[in-house]
């Protein structure tokens, strides 16, 4: 049985995944350990030396990095150092893997590719027709179309995503809620927020049950525990305040203001990349050209995601929350990457095997 693991490598987390759909995922800011990288890979991975590796990532944006190109050098150089003997494959926007050497020769191919290794393994799900996958992490939100089960993006790098609606820089734990809105309204009245990293969207999610409380993760804006108390006073200091100044009943009004505004950018980047789905379809003269492409859900916002899919008029065909766990839903870059190297790659493995001495 062929050991194979799947690595997604973020800014912010490390994820790793095997083909039985067991996880790890680790808080890694890339930007101030990087040095650290090749260390934590072998900690996160089940096997010392597992026998097939699919990689993917988005650490190459991290400002450690004087540019993408470097970046993609470094992580996949880390790889390299972490597991020596490992056979190990690169992800790439063109739908296939690519050795080490060859990624690092190709980093406009690499860099943040782990979108579109998600879509095409999704996309064995919805073989016929049109769909959107809409995959809600704790940064960002992919909002990606496929026809007949292969990803059609607009854009291919995380410039032309953003520019057509199919990346979106938010997300259900890590953005700031000054990045969200500039002001909120109390007593009718609109009060400005300030532009201080005083909270995000995981308090805000917490306040409004979405996202359960863990006294034991300080992965947030002040450092303190990701508690109801401690949530509702990171979301008070956006107006200034402390929690002796605006009630819990206050706090929780102000939340729900940030989560509406959230959900409805969403929804307008679901609405642009649903309309041009449409219009692409439309314009190949397809008869069975669907106005209401169906929608996969994954990612820890799934819920966000399923919001967003309601408000459009969407029906949501699986949940990889619901279809497979929370795990591989919160990993799902990462499990991808694990199932398609060893369907595509298995075969270099054994050619890589040396024949026996006699």
């Amino acid at each position: 049985m062929t050991t194979t693991l799947g690595l997604d490598i973020g800014g912010a987390n490390l994820k790793a995944a095997n083909r039985d759909g067991q996880v790890r995922i680790i808080p890694f800011p890339m930007w101030q350990q990087h040095r650290d990288l090749t260390k934590q890979l072998r900690a996160i991975a089940w096997a010392q030396h597992p026998e097939l590796i699919g990689v993917t990532m988005t650490a190459e944006l991290a400002d450690c990095f004087d540019c993408k190109a470097a970046g993609v050098s470094w992580v996949i150089e880390s790889v390299q150092q972490a597991f020596p003997k490992s056979e190990i494959r690169v992800w790439l926007t063109t739908g296939e893997f690519a050795e080490p050497d060859d990624a690092a020769e190709l980093p406009e191919l690499v860099a943040a590719a782990n979108w579109h290794a998600l879509a095409t393994w999704v996309g064995r799900a919805v073989p016929d027709g049109s769909a959107i996958l809409i995959d809600t992490g704790s940064t960002t939100t992919d909002i990606i179309p496929l026809v007949d089960g292969v990803p059609v993006p607009s854009g291919l790098n995380d410039f032309e995503r953003l520019r057509f609606g199919e990346l979106v820089y938010t997300g259900v734990r890590r953005t700031p809620l000054c990045a969200v809105m500039d002001s909120v309204v109390l007593k009718d009245v609109r009060i400005p927020l300030a532009a201080e990293l005083f909270a995000t969207t995981q308090d805000v999610h917490l306040v409004l049950g979405a996202i359960a409380e863990d006294a034991s993760d300080t992965n947030t804006a002040d450092a303190k525990p990701l508690t109801m108390n401690a949530a509702r006073s990171r979301i008070a200091r956006m107006l200034c305040c402390d929690h002796t100044e605006l009630d819990g009943e206050t706090v929780d009004r102000i939340a729900r203001q940030f989560a509406d505004a959230q959900r409805n950018q969403l929804i307008e980047a679901c609405s642009q990349v649903r309309n041009r789905l449409t219009k692409q379809l439309q314009s190949t003269g397809r008869e069975d050209a669907d106005p209401e492409p169906k929608v996969v859900l994954s990612g820890s916002g799934a819920f966000l995601a399923a919001e967003v899919a309601a408000e459009c008029g969407l029906a949501v065909l699986t949940n990889l929350k619901e279809s497979a766990s929370n795990s591989v839903a919160e990993a799902a870059c990462a499990f991808a990457m694990a199932q398609l190297v060893f369907e595509r790659c298995r075969d270099d493995l054994l050619q890589a095997v040396p024949f026996p001495e006699a």
